[in-house]
């Protein structure tokens, strides 16, 4: 599924259930709003941990083909 969209996408950290998460949003193109487009599966320890990762998929834009990703991914070498 690629996703192909004409906003710009707006990264969001925030803690939940004890853990730093990241979310990337873009405008819904019908009936306002935002959409989340992509998301961290785990929690970080840190708020700075989960804003580097959610910029590295912002940056790489691994977030217009997948919607999940899990935490330890980047630092691993996947993408």
């Amino acid at each position: 599924m690629e996703l192909t969209t004409s906003s710009q996408p707006t990264l969001h950290v925030f803690l939940q259930e004890g853990g730093w998460h990241w979310g990337i949003t873009v405008e819904r193109a019908a009936g306002g709003g935002m959409k989340v487009v992509a998301y961290s599966d785990e929690g970080f320890e840190t708020e700075e941990e989960a804003r580097e990762d959610g910029e590295h998929v912002l940056r790489s834009e691994d977030w217009r083909s997948r919607q999940s990703f899990g935490r330890g991914e980047r630092r691993q070498g996947c993408s």
